[in-house]
């Protein structure tokens, strides 16, 4: 999957001629989940606030990609990684919207025109695959500050408390979807009886 993310993204980027409206457009600001949902959750995945520049990131974020995929498989790695960037968006949202109708932060909250990328989906799909991972041999908990790191460097706090929920729900998805598969099913017990 992870090709096809780069081949959106890259076809995005160099087709749009005003990259700014699409980033403004695309945008999970409150304003735009409130007036067109569906298009700015969809559209943000694809789009580089900052163009060219963000490259070398999600480049590297779609080795991780291609390294947790390879461990969990394609179905819950884009299980992980589309429950990420949706749930933690909503999540984030959610949180932004109590804080505006509050007054715990500004307005102007509302109306963040840059608030684009695949980061919460990166960072689930990274959740997920080190839960995964710890699992199987505990010395990868090294990695941990790695995660923490790629989470809270160079962005505001806001964009941080979306990756700790993010974090959150690709660990949630591995635990739950491991547990799912190892529970013993009754439908059959009951026939064997």
């Amino acid at each position: 999957m992870t090709p096809v993310w780069v081949v959106l993204a890259a076809g995005l980027l160099v087709w749009n001629p005003r990259p700014t409206a699409l980033v403004h457009f695309a945008s999970t600001s409150l304003h735009n989940l409130h007036d067109h949902p569906l298009a700015a959750i969809v559209l943000s995945v694809f789009t580089l606030a900052n163009g060219w520049g963000e490259w070398a990131t999600w480049a590297g974020l779609s080795i991780v990609w291609v390294i947790v995929e390879i461990r969990l498989g394609w179905l819950r790695a884009l299980v992980s990684f589309i429950s990420g960037h949706v749930l933690a968006t909503a999540g984030l949202a959610l949180v932004q919207a109590i804080a505006v109708a509050n007054h715990l932060a500004a307005v102007s909250l509302a109306n963040v025109s840059d608030d684009v990328g695949a980061s919460y989906g990166f960072v689930a799909l990274a959740g997920a695959g080190l839960t995964h991972a710890v699992r199987r041999d505990r010395r990868w908990l090294v990695a941990a500050p790695a995660l923490v790191a790629l989470s809270v460097i160079d962005v505001t706090w806001w964009t941080m408390l979306g990756h700790a929920m993010a974090i959150g729900i690709g660990v949630a998805l591995d635990l739950v979807v491991v547990d799912a598969a190892h529970r013993p099913r009754r439908a059959s017990a009951a026939v064997a009886l």
